[in-house]
């Protein structure tokens, strides 16, 4: 509780930091944006503090500088919701890390004597704009859910098995699940997505061969960063060629999905239906003032191909169908 009150302070104030950090019993997660002026005073600060001297790692950035968040969040909450408390003995089985570098050979040998086992460890709306050449994607919304494709697909398996995700912190956690479960060669991405593009754009003329292909979703206002030109996905709406995320203006909707330009501009940056577009226009004391709960679960807002219509204007949940249970809810007022 001190760290984080010291981090939500220092950070944000003396820092100007943003993102998020999840802090708990078996490490630290944090996404930031922090001015580039700033990022020696990170280190500095990093390097005097007793919980993490001489504990650093190398900072994996971003493929794309962009500021990414708004304000600073952190709090206490496990790293990855596995659905099971983790051990910090289970978590020293950990996998072996590979260099995009390392990584990229190893998966160009092991392809000449057939496709080797390679799994991404994100979610499904994640890889709709990018992936690995060759990769398993279970279609899953949770890493929870992934874990039990992921013990079936490794099961009785001798050969490598190949993980990847975001920025490794998923992939050094079900690694080290599987290894202290007895699997033994398990290999990850280190720095994961974001480090292999990093790689690619160091290196421009292996634009054409990298093996990941599209972008790299990100968990942040920005929802992806290119890693190559290839777009493998398609608007929501209309069906043509797109792989830009966006949610819903209408934050009680939220609804995660690809959207064209001239989809956005033509559905107010909404799913389309009128009840989203009017909760849109409103200013924020009105949204405020009439709030209402969020409209889908988490399971249905990530998956867009169980809300759209042939027509591309999304459904209209039962629970708020009728004209009377559009009507937004005030909030209580507080003494």
């Amino acid at each position: 509780m001190q760290l984080r009150d010291q981090l939500q302070k220092e950070w944000s104030r003396n820092l100007e930091i943003v993102g998020r950090i999840y802090i708990c019993e078996q490490g630290i997660n944090a996404q930031l944006s922090i001015p580039v002026e700033n990022t020696h005073k990170l280190r500095a600060w990093l390097e005097a503090h007793p919980v993490f001297c001489g504990q650093i790692p190398r900072f994996n950035w971003a493929i794309e500088h962009r500021k990414a968040f708004k304000a600073l969040h952190v709090r206490m909450r496990p790293l990855v919701a596995t659905g099971a408390d983790l051990s910090l003995d289970e978590l020293s089985h950990e996998p072996e890390y590979l260099s995009p570098e390392q990584w990229e050979s190893e998966l160009r040998t092991d392809s000449e004597s057939g496709q080797p086992l390679l799994i991404d460890m994100r979610n499904s709306y994640e890889f709709r704009i990018g992936k690995f050449d060759g990769a398993v994607c279970p279609d899953v919304d949770t890493f929870r859910e992934e874990m039990a494709v992921v013990r079936d697909l490794c099961k009785d398996k001798k050969e490598p098995i190949y993980m990847y995700c975001t920025g490794g912190i998923r992939c050094s956690v079900a690694g080290a699940i599987l290894k202290s479960e007895g699997y033994e060669n398990v290999k990850t991405l280190q720095g994961g997505v974001i480090a292999y593009g990093n790689h690619i754009r160091e290196h421009p003329d292996r634009q054409t061969t990298s093996l990941f292909k599209g972008k790299n979703f990100t968990f942040d206002k920005r929802l992806g960063e290119e890693v190559t030109a290839e777009v493998l996905s398609r608007c929501d709406q209309c069906g043509g060629p797109c792989d830009t995320f966006t949610n819903c203006a209408n934050r009680s909707c939220n609804l995660l999905f690809i959207q064209c330009p001239s989809c956005a501009e033509k559905h107010e940056h909404t799913c389309g239906t009128d009840f989203c577009k009017d909760r849109a226009q409103m200013s924020h004391e009105e949204l405020i003032k009439n709030r209402i709960p969020s409209i889908w679960n988490y399971h249905l807002r990530v998956r867009p191909e169980k809300i759209f219509g042939p027509d591309g204007v999304a459904q209209v949940p039962p629970s708020i169908a009728s004209s009377d249970e559009l009507e937004p809810q005030p909030l209580e007022e507080k003494a």
